[in-house]
């Protein structure tokens, strides 16, 4: 065992908040198709926050657990049968997908049959809390990488030695395991955008940011940046979007009218990441017909939706 420290979520002690501290922990030996890696960079996701502010039992979760998604480090050992990496390889870390199920062997990882349980939930058994001499929750995402240490699943695992120019780059390239795919991943695969759409982002953290290079690499027709902070909408049009609009600047203005303003008649692909209903809600109300909605932001449990259905009914004004 591996004598090192982590963050350790326990349950929240009141609604929507979060229970973190840093403890010293100890982590096993590495398993079958697993391997230990020392972090040298995580991204904090809203997933992070997400997942440890529902009480215990909530879509499962269960506590104490250490979180973390977007690892970046180096391959410290490998369990039995490890093939992809070898020791002293950087690496960076994303999800974990089964490889064997219909989703996986048809290209769609994100949709594994044990997604949730796998990524969400995570496993015991890969470290123990010195102190207390619990078992946290952990291979959250299949690597929990708010640990220094950490038994991660080989699936969760790509090897970057190829990549990289030197180790001090990991550090920026941890967001990749999750924060700017899914932005990708929003535009290219699942809306499908292309030179004939005309995109809107909302918000502009590494999601939206992914999204907003990749609907340029897509060559979109247009690309409306949405946010409230002056100094991402600056980075935005750094990044290629054609127009921005400051939420913070609207003065009640509804977020169709600013489309409207910028000549057009509404947009056709709307990727919202902020999670904020009723910033949704406003996305949606700037649609066209026959466009597309992709929510990737998570609001917290038990919000909804305000939406006018017949407003989105194929009816002349």
């Amino acid at each position: 065992m591996i004598a090192t420290t982590a963050i350790v979520a326990r349950e929240p002690e009141k609604p929507q908040s979060i229970n973190w501290a840093m403890e010293e922990v100890e982590v096993y030996t590495p398993g079958e198709g697993e391997v230990l890696v020392e972090m040298h960079a995580t991204g904090i996701c809203h997933t992070d926050i997400v997942l440890s502010s529902v009480p215990s039992g909530g879509i499962g979760i269960q506590y104490p657990k250490v979180l973390g998604h977007e690892g970046a480090g180096i391959v410290r050992a490998l369990g039995p049968n490890v093939k992809s990496v070898e020791v002293g390889d950087p690496v960076l870390l994303s999800y974990y997908s089964c490889s064997s199920c219909d989703a996986c062997q048809s290209s769609h990882p994100a949709y594994c049959d044990v997604f949730a349980g796998e990524n969400y939930v995570g496993r015991q058994g890969a470290m123990k809390i010195r102190k207390a001499g619990e078992e946290p929750w952990s291979r959250f995402f299949g690597q929990s990488s708010f640990a220094r240490h950490s038994v991660v699943s080989e699936a969760s695992v790509l090897n970057v030695k190829d990549i990289l120019r030197s180790e001090d780059e990991l550090k920026l390239f941890a967001p990749l395991g999750c924060g700017f795919q899914t932005g990708m991943g929003a535009v290219l695969n699942t809306s499908e955008a292309g030179p004939d759409d005309v995109v809107m982002i909302l918000g502009l953290g590494a999601v939206g940011m992914g999204a907003l290079m990749t609907a340029r690499i897509c060559e979109c027709k247009a690309i409306i940046a949405v946010d409230k902070v002056a100094t991402r909408l600056e980075q935005a049009k750094r990044l290629g979007a054609s127009h921005t609009i400051n939420t913070g600047s609207l003065h009640g203005k509804a977020l169709k009218d600013a489309v409207s303003d910028l000549s057009f008649p509404g947009v056709t692909v709307v990727i919202d990441t902020t999670g904020v209903p009723t910033v949704i809600e406003q996305g949606l109300q700037a649609t066209r017909k026959r466009s597309k909605l992709v929510l990737v932001g998570v609001p917290p449990s038990g919000y909804t939706l305000n939406i006018d259905v017949v407003q989105h009914i194929n009816v002349s004004e």
